[in-house]
């Protein structure tokens, strides 16, 4: 925890559960907020509309029976739009079901690509039709469907559109999205058990690290991969 007056006059700073002010940590889902901006940036750029139907970013081989409610199948209906603001009615992988990647991570450590959480979801069941009226519900797969439209629209992988769009730009030097074992990849964890799944993390593509240092009593923030 770090606490700071705007003038600088008091500052206040503690770690708990093992973690201190230098610890990296796991940003999980805030790392949805960079998504969000890398596909408004390409919006403004005039690469990609809110209102564009995901089919035109997705084959239809991949997207079929992703979304059948009711007896309908509204899959190459679903939009960029529907799926930023968890609109699209799509069940939640992460969550649902008896095999859900929250019950599985608890016990191993797996990889799993786009593929993988498709055929996941696919066996799930909507929860509405996309873009009902005061509906919404929150899943991953909405998120990890917009990273793959960022990286055929930008042509880059998820990670170095951050980079160049945001990352870069705002002098994040240490910021980043884990693509391998080999970086630097803290532990989580879950109720009073420590567990190491990099395997997991880096499949994601949503989960970034955020790194925080503390010097000369006075608070300076710095973000991800090492302490320099």
């Amino acid at each position: 925890m770090l606490i700071e007056s705007a003038n600088g006059k008091f500052s206040f700073c503690k770690g708990y559960g093992g973690k201190e002010i230098d610890s990296p940590f796991l940003m999980a889902s805030i790392t949805k907020l960079f998504t969000t901006t890398c596909i408004l940036i390409l919006q403004e750029q005039g690469k990609l509309s809110l209102n564009d139907k995901i089919i035109k970013y997705i084959d239809s081989n991949t997207l079929s029976g992703i979304h059948v409610y009711r007896g309908r199948d509204y899959s190459l209906e679903l939009t960029i739009s529907d799926l930023l603001f968890q609109t699209s009615g799509l069940p939640d992988a992460f969550l649902e079901g008896k095999d859900s990647v929250s019950n599985r991570i608890i016990n191993e450590d797996f990889y799993f690509d786009f593929s993988d959480m498709i055929t996941t979801v696919k066996k799930l069941k909507p929860h509405f039709e996309p873009g009902r009226e005061g509906k919404a519900y929150y899943a991953d797969i909405n998120f990890d469907i917009l990273g793959e439209i960022i990286e055929k629209v930008s042509g880059l992988s998820l990670s170095k559109a951050y980079k160049k769009y945001i990352i870069t730009p705002l002098g994040l030097m240490n910021t980043y999205l884990p693509e391998s074992e080999n970086d630097k990849i803290p532990q989580v964890y879950y109720r009073d058990q420590v567990i190491f799944r990099p395997k997991l993390i880096i499949s994601s593509k949503i989960m970034f690290f955020i790194f925080a240092s503390y010097r000369a009593k006075k608070a300076t923030w710095s973000h991800g991969r090492r302490h320099q």
